[in-house]
C-alpha cells in the first residue's frame, strides 16, 4: 500500500533532522586537521611567531589563526581553525603533569592556554612554555608548574599530535634558538643554560646578526681587561662512562682568539671532576670574520656519569682601531654540541643497469673501524615484490681506509627484469661503545633489462 502525505512528511522531517545532525558533525568535525601532526613541526610552528614577532590581538590574524593565546595555540597544532579556551576541548583532551611533552599544552578553560616546550629542572618544578599573553608578542616564558595547577590550569594534549622531540645532541638548546625571561630576573636568555660573570647586567645578548646555521646565536661580553677573569655559560648533561663523544662549538671573535675556550668536565656520582679537556680558539683559528668550529672527540672515562659543558671569555681589550683600544671582550657563539658519532654504512652498485649474465657488484664502508670482523648481511628486493629476502653474511675487513664490505649477485638466465633493490645490514652495533645505532642500513636499486 502507498504511504499517505502525512507518512511522508513524517518522513521526510525526520530525514531532514538526521542530515542536520549530519550536517552539524560534519561543521564540527571538518574544522580540525584529521592528520597527526609531529611534536618538532609544533615546536618549529611556534618558533615562527616569536621570530616575527607578532604582537597579541584578539581581531587580527598571523598565517589565518588569530593572534590571541588560543589562536597561537591554533597554529601551533594547525588544526586548520582558531579554537578558543572554552571549545579546545572538541580537538583536546587532558593528560597527568607526568606526561607532559614537548607539543603539549597547559590550558586554563575561558582563560589562557600556553605550548609546553619542556622542564627547565630535573624535578619538574619550573618548564618553559610559548605563548601569546595578553598585550604582548608571541614569546618563551618560564613558569612553576605548582603555581599554574593551583590557578585552575589543566595538562591538555592535542588529539591529533604524534611522535616525540629526539636529538643526537645530549645538550639542551644546542643551537640557542629558544630565549625565554627566567622568573629570577625576568632577563632573556637562552634557555637551559647557566651564566655566571662579574657583571650580569652586561654579561650575554642576543644576536641574530651573527649566526652560523639557524636564527640567533649568543654573545659573551666580559667588561674586566684582565686575562684571568672569566665569563662563562655552561650546561650539564648525562652520559655513559667508557662511551666516544664529540664536542663542538662555533665561534667568532675580534678580539684575542687565546681567551676563547670550550670546557669539558667528566664528573662523578659525587659531581667530583674525574677528566677535563679543553679547547682554544687561538687552536681553530677563531676570528672575526667568520665563525670557525671547535671541536674534540673524547671518551668519557670509567665512573663518569655526567659532563659539564662550558663555554669561557677571558677579559682583555678590544682593538678599535691599530692605535685604539677599549676594555672588555666579547665573542660570539653558535650550534653547540655533544653528540654520539653515528654509526652509518654506504653501499653503492658498480653500475646501474644490467643484462642477463652480469653480476652486479656491491661495496660498502661501515663507520666505526672497530667493526671489522661483525657480520654484514646482504639483502634482495625483486621486481613486483616488497618483500626483502636474505642473500649473504659477510664478515666486515678491514682496508686501508677503514671498513668494508664487498658482496655480487649474479643475474642468471630467467631473472626477472625491472629494479632490483640491495639493501646491506650491520648486525651488533651496540657491540661498539658510544656510536649511536643498531642495525643501521643503506640500499642501493640497479635495473635489470
Amino acid at each position: 500500500m502507498g504511504s499517505t502525505v502525512a507518512d511522508r512528511s513524517a518522513k521526510w522531517h525526520a530525514a531532514g533532522l538526521v542530515v542536520l545532525a549530519l550536517t552539524l558533525t560534519l561543521v564540527v568535525m571538518g574544522a580540525t586537521n584529521a592528520y597527526a601532526i609531529p611534536r618538532t613541526t609544533v615546536l618549529a610552528r611556534a618558533q615562527v611567531r616569536v621570530d616575527k614577532p607578532v604582537p597579541y590581538s584578539q581581531s587580527r590574524y598571523f598565517a589565518g589563526y588569530r593572534t590571541d593565546c588560543s589562536g597561537y595555540a591554533s597554529m601551533c597544532w594547525a588544526t586548520g581553525t582558531s579554537w578558543n579556551t572554552r571549545t579546545f576541548y572538541y580537538v583536546t583532551h587532558s593528560i597527568p603533569t607526568t606526561q607532559l611533552a614537548p607539543g603539549d599544552a597547559l590550558l586554563k578553560k575561558g582563560t589562557h592556554i600556553r605550548i609546553f616546550y619542556g622542564w627547565v629542572d630535573d624535578a619538574h618544578t619550573q618548564y618553559v612554555a610559548y605563548e601569546s599573553a595578553n598585550s604582548m608578542v608571541a614569546g618563551c616564558r618560564i613558569h612553576r608548574i605548582a603555581d599554574d595547577l593551583a590557578d585552575g590550569y589543566k595538562p591538555t594534549r592535542y588529539d591529533h599530535i604524534a611522535g616525540s622531540v629526539t636529538s643526537r645532541n645530549l645538550l639542551k638548546n644546542g643551537s640557542l634558538d629558544v630565549w625565554a625571561k627566567s622568573l629570577e630576573t625576568w632577563r632573556t636568555q637562552p634557555v637551559w643554560w647557566a651564566f655566571t660573570g662579574s657583571r650580569d647586567a652586561t654579561l650575554t645578548a642576543r644576536r641574530q646578526d651573527l649566526v652560523r646555521a639557524t636564527r640567533n646565536s649568543v654573545q659573551l661580553i666580559n667588561p674586566s681587561t684582565s686575562a684571568k677573569t672569566f665569563t662563562s655559560m655552561s650546561q650539564e648533561v648525562t652520559v655513559t662512562p667508557e662511551t666516544t663523544y664529540t664536542l663542538s662549538a662555533w665561534a667568532r671573535t675580534v678580539c684575542s682568539p687565546s681567551g676563547v675556550e670550550v670546557h669539558l668536565d667528566y664528573l662523578d656520582a659525587a659531581d667530583q671532576p674525574i677528566a677535563t679537556g679543553r679547547l682554544v680558539g687561538s687552536a681553530a683559528s677563531v676570528n672575526g670574520s667568520t665563525f670557525r668550529v671547535l671541536s674534540a672527540t673524547v671518551v668519557s672515562p670509567k665512573g663518569a656519569v655526567r659532563a659539564l659543558v662550558t663555554l669561557r671569555l677571558a677579559g682583555g681589550v678590544t682593538s678599535i682601531t691599530e692605535t685604539q683600544t677599549v676594555p672588555g671582550t666579547s665573542a660570539v657563539f653558535d650550534e653547540i654540541s655533544l653528540v654520539r658519532p653515528q654509526a652509518a654504512i654506504s653501499l653503492k652498485a658498480n653500475a646501474a643497469t644490467f643484462t642477463i649474465g652480469h653480476a652486479v657488484t656491491l661495496t660498502g664502508s661501515v663507520t666505526p673501524t672497530a667493526a671489522v670482523g661483525a657480520m654484514s648481511v646482504m639483502y634482495i628486493q625483486k621486481p613486483g615484490s616488497a618483500a626483502w629476502v636474505r642473500m649473504h653474511g659477510h664478515p666486515i675487513y678491514a682496508t686501508s681506509a677503514g671498513a668494508a664490505m664487498k658482496c655480487k649477485y649474479t643475474f642468471a638466465s630467467g631473472s626477472q627484469k625491472g629494479v632490483y633493490g640491495f639493501r646491506a645490514e650491520v648486525l651488533a652495533f651496540s657491540a661498539y661503545p658510544g656510536w649511536a645505532g643498531s642495525g643501521m642500513s643503506s640500499s642501493v636499486s640497479v635495473t635489470l633489462r
